[in-house]
């Protein structure tokens, strides 16, 4: 399987670490291939500017959330073919169906299993 391309945006540095960690331990992800934002601004000027072939985004970030990043990489970069994964301690029902509505192609609540990370990856980079 080829190499892919991942974006993984998260204010929080320690829990961008500990998802690179996780996604390097699947097939055709490197850590060279990880690229790592701290919030939504900064995650849309990366979109702007790379080809990625996925993006995991946590919600609650400043300066742009990312339900925010969602909906502008949706309708303002007209990207609807980028898989986005959110993840977020916001797991109640209709945080997922809004995240969801927005243009999430997933959704995974924190503290996240890494079957799940896993099943979920491996299904929208079709593994």
């Amino acid at each position: 399987m080829s190499t892919k391309s991942l974006l993984v945006v998260d204010d929080s540095t320690t829990f961008r670490q500990l998802l690179c960690m996780s996604l390097v331990r699947l097939d055709g992800i490197t850590e060279d291939n990880i690229t790592q934002a701290f919030d939504g601004a900064d995650a849309l000027k990366k979109v702007q500017s790379g080809q990625f072939d996925l993006v995991l985004t946590d919600i609650k970030m400043p300066n742009m959330d990312g339900l925010e990043f969602v909906s502008k990489v949706r309708n303002e970069l007209n990207r609807k073919d980028l898989p986005i994964i959110i993840i977020s301690t916001k797991g109640a029902e209709d945080d997922i169906e809004r995240g969801m509505q927005m243009g999430a192609n997933g959704y995974l609540s924190k503290p996240i299993s890494m079957s799940q990370l896993r099943d979920l990856v491996t299904t929208l980079l079709g593994q």
